[in-house]
């Protein structure tokens, strides 16, 4: 559909940053993408949440709007371009969920090494992201198991400054492995999932098995 000369006055103005001109451009289709959005998805919800994204992706790119001499073909083309990512997104997720099915099915050991390693490698990834100071003080006491006075002496710090570095790093790195449970927490969608991960009750990480970071 050719633009009338009002309409291509309407994108310009949205072009240049115009809000009110934006709220008269989204009234006016909001509807129209809505209805075919929901025919390809068959969701409620679905088609309102990417509704509101393809207002949002035009909002943000509204500089193109200059050009656009076809709506239905510019306007549109962004719908389906953006109902194609959400599916491409959904079987995605669908395989990686299929593959967390058969990781379950799997030997039980297997599924704890697996786990134990992903903990070590977000442990080392934390312990990467502390200060110098504490890093040293960490590893010297939990990975290398040397006392708080050892440590003291062989930094040429007191033992008391010992015990706070090693209390703030390892503060650091629970919070660090909380926030990475977060994650853990999205995937493991199936009631088996993450029954190894949280205590009954909490979404915190277990921390019991690690005593590299008992104090």
């Amino acid at each position: 559909m050719d633009l009338p000369e009002n309409e291509r006055e309407l994108l310009l103005r949205i072009a240049e940053g115009d809000e009110k001109a934006f709220r008269v451009f989204f009234d006016a289709y909001k509807n129209r993408f809505y209805a075919v959005v929901l025919k390809m998805t068959g969701s409620d919800a679905t088609a309102e949440e990417l509704v509101q994204e393809v207002f949002l992706r035009i909002w943000q790119s509204r500089q193109l709007l200059v050009g656009v001499d076809n709506t239905d073909a510019y306007f549109f083309t962004a719908v389906y371009r953006l109902v194609f990512r959400h599916y491409k997104k959904v079987a995605q997720e669908r395989k990686l969920l299929a593959t967390l099915a058969d990781a379950d099915e799997s030997d039980h050991n297997t599924d704890e090494s697996i786990l134990a390693a992903e903990i070590k490698r977000l442990i080392d990834e934390a312990v990467s992201r502390l200060p110098v100071q504490q890093q040293k003080v960490f590893k010297l006491t939990r990975q290398e198991g040397l006392s708080r006075e050892q440590v003291a002496e062989h930094l040429h710090i007191s033992p008391n400054t010992v015990r706070n570095h090693l209390a703030d790093a390892t503060r650091f790195i629970r919070e660090y492995l909380n926030r990475a449970a977060l994650i853990y927490l999205l995937l493991c969608i199936s009631p088996n999932h993450g029954k190894n991960i949280f205590p009954a009750g909490s979404t915190s990480l277990n921390y019991s098995h690690l005593s590299v970071i008992e104090d």
